[in-house]
């Protein structure tokens, strides 16, 4: 299970995508290294966040070493004339596809769970701002930190809440729920510094 800081990086490795594409379309002499570093980065945090998937990653990174060296892929037909770069390129194109389908496949439990998690802390804050457990006075000691653990545990024993911020709990672990709430918090005076 994945939490939010994680999926959160996985997310932006796939978001510097649109830019590896677009630098296939400029038709850039620089996009097979940069999908290959993009891939060892995606490997790298897949690792980290021991994702198996990093081994197809892996692989892929290695059929478009092999296009570098001039080994056709298999499956890939060509209706002109073949050359190097073309099958480069289409490698590359291809590569990146397939990663994009890998990294999204694997972590789109998490994202679900983090999507929905989010939806339930804005209904239960929803209801702890109308009955002020959202508040902290703006001259208190509280640190930030203090602050969201206080306002956390008003919820959670709150009659009304408990069930909700438990459910929250459940699906992404009290620091998740500490996150998102610290999201959002309006950030105004009354809500902590």
């Amino acid at each position: 299970m994945l939490n939010v800081v994680n999926l959160e990086e996985i997310q932006r490795l796939l978001l510097r995508m649109p830019a590896l594409i677009d630098a296939l379309a400029e038709r850039q002499l620089s996009l097979i290294g940069s999908v290959k570093t993009w891939l060892m980065d995606g490997e790298q945090i897949l690792t980290n966040n021991r994702l198996p998937v990093a081994a197809e990653l892996a692989a892929l990174r290695g059929v478009l070493i092999s296009a570098e060296r001039g080994v056709i892929p298999a499956g890939m037909a060509f209706s002109a004339r073949t050359t190097a770069r073309k099958v480069k390129e289409a490698t590359a194109a291809d590569v990146l596809r397939r990663a994009s389908e890998i990294i999204l496949q694997a972590t789109a439990a998490d994202a679900a769970r983090v999507a929905e998690a989010e939806k339930l802390m804005r209904q239960v804050l929803a209801v702890a701002q109308r009955k002020g457990l959202s508040q902290v006075p703006a001259h208190s000691a509280y640190t930030h930190s203090d602050m969201l653990k206080a306002i956390w545990r008003a919820m959670t024993e709150d009659p009304d809440l408990g069930v909700g911020a438990t459910r929250l709990e459940g699906l992404v672990g009290s620091n998740d729920a500490l996150v998102l709430l610290d999201r959002m918090l309006p950030s105004e005076p009354g809500y902590g510094p």
